[in-house]
């Protein structure tokens, strides 16, 4: 086992700057050749303390810039107008690579993927989507999709 430094965020496996043992190929033949990790040394450990503080302060910043979105966005209703038929069915449906769009046009940052959307937006209407941030963190935006005057 090889002990490692992560210098990056590895999904499912570790933090930047998170001290792991690991397999000795993986280590050998995929972290390091990636510079995802760096062997732990006496001079790397020190560097890993700094990386975690750096890591803590980063994650504070982001979790009152979350919180601040989420108060921004709990009131907040996203208007939209697109073309539909005399049903009120849109002629081409809303989806939350879309959605995020609008949303960046009045300057909230939100990706497609923190949007849940179990189907594209169909119809003329007001729906309640989930926004999710992190695990504990969501809030439900209100979308009133209005038919585009011809």
């Amino acid at each position: 086992m090889a002990k490692v430094i992560f210098l990056q965020n590895i999904r499912n496996v570790a933090q930047v700057g998170d001290i792991k043992n690991v397999a000795d190929g993986y280590a050998r033949n995929f972290l390091l050749p990636r510079k995802l990790a760096v062997l732990a040394t006496n001079n790397s450990l020190k560097m890993a303390e700094q990386l975690k503080q750096k890591r803590a302060l980063e994650t504070q910043k982001e979790e009152g810039v979350i919180i601040e979105l989420i108060e921004k966005l709990t009131n907040y209703t996203l208007n939209i107008e697109r073309a539909a038929n005399e049903d009120g069915t849109l002629y081409d449906g809303l989806d939350s690579a879309e959605i995020s769009g609008y949303l960046k046009k009045e300057h909230f940052l939100i990706e497609p993927e923190q949007i849940n959307l179990e189907a594209s937006l169909k119809k003329v209407g007001v729906y309640e989507i989930e926004i999710e941030f992190s695990k504990d963190k969501k809030v439900t935006l209100k979308i009133e999709i209005k038919k585009l005057a011809d």
